[in-house]
């Protein structure tokens, strides 16, 4: 038989050997817990300056945070339209983690297009790649829910379910700042036209009693970027060109009272249904080249967005409302059928709103060759019939007429044949003759040439909240407003730590658990985001908390009572460690005994052990 002092020993190595391997764990979690790499694109200098606050709090709580600063090209390619064999990588694999991102959002809550399932990229745009049930059924009910009152409260389920499942770290609602000569333009139209290209410069007013009429505008990002055939495009920088050619069947007038008024359409009514929708055209309508516009080019323009050989990003959104393009019916020259599979409750807000395309100009041009066509590129001139282009041709207020690759000017003149010319005019709008869109990336260098005349306008990407005391009159003003745009951290859904999980701590140990365990882990890294700080410190107090993309505080149906995530580095920690992750806080979500488990049954060994050689000592004496 073993001594007594030989069973104390004996039980002792027992508890070396179980407690080895617990203290192996602790120590080896002294490792970053995982990495993700931070995209950050473009040249926004506010975004970078936030990107890097947040890598740094990331970096903090032992998160291997590495921020890295792309081109919008790289970034599409690895994130936003990513082909077929990159969706879903991670970075290292030539896809993407999370991505610093801004967007300029749609006045309707309609989250269908960003977050839906079968929105996946390259065809569509919920790069994020959230495939959710419960999201998916209430996309669709928004979406299908013709009823504004039900519609509504749908729209505020959806931001709870986004709001707890954090596919995004929505950041801040942008107040936005538009700088420009006010010797050249007047402030009023800036107020009431921003979106969603905020230079509607058919609207501007020259200052009363200027004799300029060419105006110049600068941005932050270069055009084209992805190009300048709206079909292909989700740029904001292409967008501020391409929306000054190309018009849509009903735009939006203003920001006031957020009407939609006929534009290339004269009318429209919708069937008892609520799925069969008539749109009568406008006529005499004139392409750039002086070809008729007529229902054949409506039909064309949505079919094309809707071939897969065309990859249009927006494709998918297109064909789920749609259905296909054997659901446009062209009654005659001047009257168009779309006959919905399912109603659409945001049909002329943002169908009839959609940028129509010539047939005549890019029927006969092979899908793939679309976009290096210089209709998209402006890289060279080309002849359709007997007009020479050398862009885009549409039916806007403006006409296309060069790229500058010296001064990265887009350049274009008023259409003198525009339909609504005569009406704009009588407002006394639409008198810029010559308007230049170019890109000046330092916001230092554009408050430069705004000050001696070079150029006009700046761009509100700008964000010159911090130097509104350089704008100086004579030579400068600036108008700011509460923008329908929004700047996140959106994730990569597909991601083995943050997205699916199945890497994480819990994940591993209960595959079960995995998505929970990545919800936990979005939830701290949106806890690490001082949102405050960034509005007050690099906005200069220009923005408010954000909540959910797409929905903001202007929106319809936003919901008041959801709470900005707050920054707390605790919280982000205790979230952090029911993932799994000892962070030597106590884990959220009551799971202390399933994360602390083995540590409190070593425990126990140690003390049982204890009182066991105390009570043998005792009787030995």
């Amino acid at each position: 038989m073993l001594s007594k002092t030989k069973t104390i020993m004996l039980c002792a190595l027992l508890l070396l050997s179980f407690a080895l391997p617990c203290i192996a764990v602790a120590q080896s979690q002294q490792q970053p817990y995982f990495k993700i790499t931070l995209i950050v694109p473009g040249p926004n200098p506010a975004r970078k300056a936030w990107a890097q606050i947040v890598e740094n709090n990331l970096d903090a709580v032992g998160i291997d945070a590495v921020r890295v600063e792309l081109d919008w090209g790289t970034t599409y390619d690895r994130a936003l339209t990513p082909p077929e064999d990159v969706v879903g990588k991670t970075y290292d694999e030539g896809g993407f983690d999370a991505l610093f991102i801004g967007y300029a959002m749609g006045i309707d809550p309609d989250p269908f297009g960003l977050y839906d399932s079968s929105q996946f990229p390259p065809s569509g745009q919920n790069y994020y790649l959230w495939n959710n049930a419960e999201n998916d059924r209430l996309c669709r009910l928004i979406k299908e829910t013709v009823d504004e009152n039900s519609r509504l409260q749908y729209v505020k389920e959806w931001q709870r379910l986004a709001y707890d499942e954090q596919p995004s770290a929505t950041i801040i609602y942008t107040k936005e700042v538009v700088a420009f000569d006010p010797t050249a333009l007047q402030k009023d139209p800036f107020l009431a036209y921003h979106y969603p290209a905020w230079p509607r410069a058919k609207n501007w007013k020259l200052a009363s009693g200027s004799p300029q009429t060419t105006i110049v505008v600068a941005q932050t990002g270069p055009a084209p970027e992805e190009g300048l055939n709206p079909l292909l495009t989700t740029s904001y920088y292409d967008l501020t060109v391409y929306d000054n050619i190309f018009d849509s069947l009903a735009e939006r007038w203003d920001l006031i009272n957020k009407e939609m008024v006929p534009a290339l359409a004269t009318s429209w009514e919708v069937a008892s249904d609520q799925k069969t929708w008539t749109v009568h055209l406008r006529q005499g309508v004139k392409w750039h080249d002086g070809v008729e516009f007529t229902a054949d080019d409506v039909k064309f323009t949505f079919a094309s967005a809707m071939d897969p050989e065309i990859a249009s990003p927006t494709g998918a959104f297109v064909e789920e409302i749609l259905g296909s393009a054997d659901n446009i019916e062209i009654v005659d020259p001047y009257t168009v059928v779309f006959k919905l599979p399912k109603p659409y409750a945001y049909f002329v807000e943002t169908i009839l709103s959609s940028y129509i395309i010539p047939k005549h100009v890019l029927e006969n041009v092979p899908p793939s060759e679309w976009a290096s066509h210089p209709f998209n590129t402006a890289s060279e001139s080309y002849t359709v019939g007997s007009y020479t282009a050398y862009g885009p041709i549409g039916t806007g207020p403006y006409v296309y007429k060069e790229y500058n690759p010296t001064t990265t000017a887009n350049i274009m003149t008023k259409n003198p044949n525009y339909w609504n010319k005569a009406t704009l005019e009588a407002a006394g709008t639409f008198q810029i003759e010559k308007l230049y869109v170019q890109c000046i990336e330092s916001s230092d260098a554009a408050i430069s040439a705004l000050k001696s005349g070079e150029v006009d306008v700046l761009d509100s990407q700008y964000h010159l909240e911090t130097k509104l005391a350089s704008i100086e009159s004579p030579w400068g003003d600036y108008a700011v407003y509460d923008a329908f745009g929004v700047q996140e951290l959106g994730f990569n859904m597909r991601h083995p730590v943050f997205g699916t999980g199945v890497d994480t701590p819990l994940g591993k140990r209960d595959p079960s658990r995995a998505a929970e365990a990545a919800r936990y882990v979005r939830q701290a890294i949106s806890h690490l985001i001082p949102r405050q700080q960034i509005i007050d410190t690099i906005l200069n107090g220009y923005g408010a908390l954000g909540v959910t993309t797409p929905i903001t505080t202007l929106t319809a149906g936003y919901d008041s009572t959801l709470e900005p995530y707050e920054y707390n580095v605790e919280l982000a920690k205790s979230l952090l460690a029911a993932a799994g992750y000892d962070t030597g806080v106590a884990p959220a979500g009551g799971d202390f005994l399933q994360q602390y488990g083995l540590y409190i049954a070593v425990a126990v060994v140690v003390v049982v052990i204890i009182v066991v050689a105390v009570l043998i000592l005792k009787k030995k004496r």
